[in-house]
This record gives C-alpha cells, sequence and structure tokens, in this order.
C-alpha cells in the first residue's frame, strides 16, 4: 500500500534559477502527502540510484514530472531517470502481465520558455506542446501508467510577473491537493 499520495520529480537543472519552478515547489511544500524528489539535487553525476528510484515509485499513488522543456524534450536528467529506473520487470512487461506501476496515476507539470501561441501549427514551434511531449506520454503509458495529461506554464524566456508565477503555483498546488488530473 502507498505510504504517500503523491510523487513530485523535479527535473530542473537550474533550480536556483527557476522563479516558475521555485513558485511550484513553494506551494508544493504547504501540501500533506507530497514527497518532493530533486533528481539533479540528488544525483549531480546522473549516477542514479535505481532501487531507491523504484522505491519512491512504489510508495506513492501519483507521479508527477516536473520540468522546464528543455530543446523540445525532457532534460538530460529526466531522460536518464527514464532510462535506469523504468526498467524490464518493474516498469514494463512483454507479456501482458501488470508491472509494478499498473494503474498509479500520473502527471506533467512543465515550464516552457515561450509564450504560448509558439506552439501551435502557424506558431514557431510550428507544433503543439502536446505533440512535442508524446514520447513522454507513450512512456508513462508504456509502464502502464494512467496518464492524465500536462499542467503547463508558458512564457518564463518572457519574465513573467511574480503574481502570474503565484497563481500558476496556486493552481498547481490545488490539483495536486486534489487528486486533480490537469486539463491538456
Amino acid at each position: 500500500m502507498s505510504t504517500n499520495r503523491t510523487l513530485v520529480i523535479v527535473a530542473h537543472p537550474n533550480l536556483e534559477d527557476s522563479r516558475a519552478n521555485a513558485a511550484r515547489l513553494a506551494e508544493m511544500q504547504t501540501l500533506a502527502d507530497v514527497t518532493v524528489h530533486d533528481l539533479y539535487g540528488r544525483y549531480p553525476n546522473f549516477e542514479i540510484d535505481v532501487a531507491r528510484e523504484q522505491q519512491l515509485l512504489r510508495d506513492h499513488e501519483t507521479l508527477i514530472l516536473q520540468f522546464p522543456l528543455c530543446w523540445y524534450n525532457v532534460t538530460p536528467l529526466m531522460k536518464a531517470w527514464f532510462d535506469a529506473v523504468l526498467n524490464y520487470g518493474f516498469a514494463f512487461t512483454l507479456d501482458g502481465s501488470a508491472s509494478e506501476l499498473n494503474g498509479k496515476k500520473a502527471w506533467l507539470a512543465v515550464s516552457v520558455g515561450s509564450a504560448m501561441d509558439t506552439y501551435t501549427s502557424e506558431g514557431v514551434a510550428r507544433r503543439s506542446l502536446d505533440e512535442y511531449l508524446a514520447p513522454v506520454r507513450q512512456t508513462l503509458e508504456f509502464c502502464q501508467f494512467d496518464y492524465q495529461g500536462f499542467h503547463p506554464v508558458y512564457g518564463m524566456m518572457l519574465n513573467p510577473t511574480n503574481e502570474d508565477l503565484v497563481l500558476d503555483a496556486k493552481g498547481y498546488g490545488r490539483l495536486v491537493a486534489t487528486g486533480g488530473s490537469p486539463v491538456s
């Protein structure tokens, strides 16, 4: 049985410089039954303790992956974490039997440098954010997580106001506290 409701895995290579993630993490600190796990703080040399990470996943009902979009993808340590932790027998099987992650909820909390209109067929990125996050979604679904979507905050390179960041963090916190699903 899970000991905590939500595990927030933060994978930001420059967390101390991220205003959006600082606001979101401050909000997480006010919530019960939430474990915040900073990958770059824990594994600065990318030497991941697989057994520890797998136990964290076992001990929680919901997984939130919080990261900045990095060249239209997850950060390097998040990708290394996927490769090391989500392995055969634990995270997926090939015979159709349930993995240890089967049915656990998972969603993404993504910070994005550009404005929302960048992520349209007419925008500079030429695709939606959902399209760029498709490999992450597929990874989670392949590992039998119940993928819930993503909660983005856009415009980080456009110097948003502190008030906007606090509003985003409050909305994020409400989703986590209520066990809600992001609308994406």
